[in-house]
């Protein structure tokens, strides 16, 4: 499988989500297995990610924020919109939250 580039800002983005990914995925009460199945992951793809021994990609780091934006764990125009302007910024897009 190939190594993807990352810019600067997606690597900012996905190593600040890493210490946050347990957090979330317990606030939503979600097993790793639970998680995994959402996103397209195994469970142990998720502990990997969860313990910092396997890499996070773009593709998943995505499929996470919009499973936590449907859950509603994240706040668009609270603490979460920085980092939501800057995923916006690098995708050439706009989130929407209903």
């Amino acid at each position: 499988m190939p190594e993807f580039v990352l810019t600067p800002a997606q690597r900012e983005l996905i190593l600040a989500l890493i210490p946050e990914l347990p957090v979330y995925r317990k606030r939503m009460r979600m097993s790793q297995a639970d998680f995994g199945h959402a996103i397209g992951k195994s469970r142990q793809k998720i502990s990997e990610i969860e313990r910092g021994t396997a890499p996070l990609g773009w593709d998943t780091y995505l499929a996470i924020i919009l499973l936590l934006a449907t859950h509603g764990m994240l706040e668009p125009f609270g603490r979460d919109a920085a980092t939501l302007a800057s995923i916006e910024k690098i995708i050439g897009g706009r989130f929407r939250f209903c």
